[in-house]
């Protein structure tokens, strides 16, 4: 399989690459040049991903790389996994500096994140799991990142739109 070949599908209804599983101490990257995920940072004490975490095809972020999605499902999907999702909101994020914009997405497979449709909707504190994650992950890997706020489900469909906009 290439996953230059998947596609983005639409900013209503858009998929989403599992890199990162909810759960994993192991951080993974897709690499274009390779057209394989491969292997980035290996957290440290007990740090892990709150949520299945991944990229959108043929999207470009703020950073020049594919846009970013925590896909906030009631199970963790394996690496490599297409998952098509809806948008319900965004965080707007700085890395070291850079744009680096996370859409927040249900997956539609999922019959318990149906009920997702805003950030209100979430059955748990968001803003306290990203903030608490974004500190410890810029501690472990020495970087600076910034969280400027969560954005709605508004914000994240024109996100999602210009990014894909942009890969062309």
């Amino acid at each position: 399989m290439s996953y230059k070949n998947i596609p983005f599908g639409a900013p209503e209804k858009f998929n989403a690459v599992v890199e990162i599983p909810k759960g994993s101490e192991v951080k993974y990257e897709y690499d274009e040049d390779l057209d394989a995920i491969k292997l980035d940072w290996i957290f440290t004490n007990g740090f892990n991903f709150p949520f299945d975490y991944g990229y959108i095809p043929e999207t470009r972020g703020g950073d020049g790389d594919h846009l970013d999605a925590f896909v906030l499902g009631s199970r963790s999907v394996a690496l490599g996994t297409i998952v098509e999702c809806r948008a319900i909101g965004m965080i707007e994020l700085l890395d070291r500096g850079e744009k680096d914009n996370k859409i927040l997405a249900a997956p539609i497979a999922d019959p318990a994140s149906q009920k997702y449709e805003k950030l209100d909707d979430l059955p748990f504190d968001y803003k306290t799991i990203f903030e608490e994650f974004f500190r410890e992950l810029g501690a472990q890997k020495n970087k600076t990142v910034e969280i400027k706020g969560f954005r709605d489900k508004t914000a994240a469909l024109q996100e999602l739109e210009s990014a894909h906009k942009n890969f062309a």
